[in-house]
């Protein structure tokens, strides 16, 4: 009986520490996406600061296709206004041969110039990493909906 009572008050400690670990890595995700945020609210459009997006952004994106999608986010939306956190996501993992580190996903709803959206970004600390960094993005709205359309009509109708 001892021996269970010592493992589960373990067990609890673990789960306390792991889920603190947790906890703190949403809210350092978090500082550097609403500090992300932040740098395309003052200076308007879609487009934000290069040095938040991850090595492993830049690994597996074409930065000619990068600037054309924010390009058109901004023809779409326009300048960001506001955002507001409604959901996120923490993920630890250690691989040998994957991606070791901490992910959290968080989604804001925003608001811009022309439209409203959901955004979300997954971030990622590697397990040498100081910071979190951008490894995806993803933006819905109608409002990049209807320029989508826009574009297949056009090209159907040639």
């Amino acid at each position: 009986m001892k021996k269970i009572s010592i493992f589960l008050i373990t067990i609890s400690f673990v789960g306390l520490f792991f889920g603190c670990g947790l906890m703190t890595a949403k809210e350092d995700a978090e500082k550097v996406a609403e500090s992300f945020l932040e740098a395309r609210i003052v200076n308007g459009g879609f487009g934000g600061d290069d040095r938040y997006y991850s090595d492993i952004f830049w690994e597996y994106t074409d930065e000619n296709d990068w600037k054309n999608i924010q390009r058109m986010v901004d023809k779409a939306l326009g300048s960001l206004n506001s955002y507001s956190l409604t959901t996120w996501n923490t993920k630890s993992q250690l691989h040998t041969n994957q991606l070791s580190g901490t992910f959290v996903v968080l989604v804001y709803e925003t608001q811009y110039e022309k439209g409203k959206g959901q955004e979300t970004l997954t971030m990622y600390k590697g397990v040498t990493d100081n910071d979190f960094l951008i490894l995806g993005q993803h933006v819905n709205s109608p409002e990049i909906q209807k320029l989508l359309y826009r574009g297949i009509e056009k090209v159907a109708a040639e």
